[in-house]
C-alpha cells in the first residue's frame, strides 16, 4: 500500500517536473547501514523510500529538483544521521518533545531547520509531525498513508503547480482546505 502511494507520488512529481524521479538518485546497496546510529528497526516507509532512492542533497545543483514538497527536500541518505541529530537537538532545546513519542526520524527538511518527520508513538501508531522553530511541534497526519494521500491530492487537485521559474509552489488556501478535509481534527491544516 505505502509502496503504491510512493510510486504514485513519484509519477505525479515527474509528470509535473520531468526528471524529478531521476534527481533522487538510485538506492545505495548498503542504505540500511545509515540507520545503524538511529534505530535498529527501520520503519517500512524508510525501507520503501531509501530502497528505491538516495534522496536530495542539501546543496543540490539544480534547485528545481530540490522540493519533495514545496520548500522541503527528501533528506539524502548520506545526510540522514546529521539531520536526525539536528532535529533531536531542536526538539530538546524547544522543550516540545512529546512524552508519548517513542521514535523520531526526519524525512523532509528545509533550509531553515524545519522538518517533516516520522514518529512512532507509545501506542505503536506511525504519524507525521512538522517542526519549525517559529511554529513549534505540530501533528500533520495520523498515518503514513494519509501523508501520501494528502500529497497525491495536492497534485491531482491542482494545489501544487510550477511557478514562472519552474519551481514547485502551492496554493496556500486550497492546501488548507484539502489538507483539513483529508486530515480531520488536525490543527496544522486549520491555520
Amino acid at each position: 500500500m505505502i509502496t503504491d502511494l510512493f510510486d504514485e507520488f513519484l509519477s505525479l512529481s515527474d509528470k509535473m517536473r520531468k526528471g524529478y524521479r531521476n534527481s533522487l538518485g538510485n538506492s545505495y546497496p548498503t542504505w540500511e547501514n545509515f540507520f545503524t546510529k538511529i534505530t535498529p528497526l527501520i520503519p517500512e516507509v524508510f525501507q520503501m523510500i531509501y530502497g528505491k532512492a538516495a534522496g536530495t542533497y542539501r546543496d543540490i545543483a539544480n534547485q528545481k529538483y530540490m522540493d519533495f514538497l514545496p520548500g522541503y527536500r527528501l533528506i539524502h541518505i548520506e545526510e540522514l544521521e546529521k539531520e536526525y541529530h539536528t532535529l533531536l537537538q531542536l526538539l530538546e532545546l524547544e522543550n516540545v518533545y512529546e512524552a508519548q513519542i517513542e521514535m523520531t526520524i526526519p524525512l523532509l527538511a528545509d533550509y531553515s531547520s524545519s522538518y517533516i518527520f516520522y514518529a512512532k508513538t507509545d501506542d505503536n501508531k506511525e504519524v507525521i509531525f512538522h517542526f519549525a522553530p517559529d511554529d513549534g511541534l505540530q501533528k500533520m497526519h495520523n498515518s503514513i498513508e494519509l501523508f501520501f494521500f494528502t500529497i497525491i491530492a495536492f497534485y491531482t487537485k491542482n494545489v501544487f503547480y510550477l511557478d514562472n521559474n519552474g519551481f514547485l509552489d502551492y496554493d496556500f488556501e486550497r492546501e488548507g482546505i484539502i489538507g483539513a478535509a483529508l486530515n480531520p481534527g488536525i490543527e496544522y491544516w486549520l491555520e
